[in-house]
């Protein structure tokens, strides 16, 4: 997973979730934890790569369809230097 901010950087992986928990109202306390807490941060990215990890095998599980397109939108983060 990869998500590009406001500045044109690119976030991977667990460092990308963190981002994405931000966004959302009930994860937004868990992002911020993360992003103050090494422990907590280390933990997300180890949860992510353990999945991450297991990609092929879960896919497989999931039925075929034809692919969804979104038109991407630009979401303010909370805090974010637009704010």
């Amino acid at each position: 997973m990869h998500i590009v901010d406001e500045r044109l950087r690119v976030h991977s992986g667990g460092d990308a979730l963190i981002i994405l928990f931000s966004i959302h109202p009930k994860t937004r306390r868990r992002a911020l934890l993360a992003r103050l807490l090494p422990p907590v941060r280390r933990k997300v990215r180890r949860e992510y790569r353990a999945i991450a990890d297991r990609r092929a095998e879960l896919s497989e599980k999931v039925a075929d369809v034809e692919p969804v397109t979104v038109r991407p939108r630009w979401t303010r983060l909370p805090g974010s230097a637009a704010d």
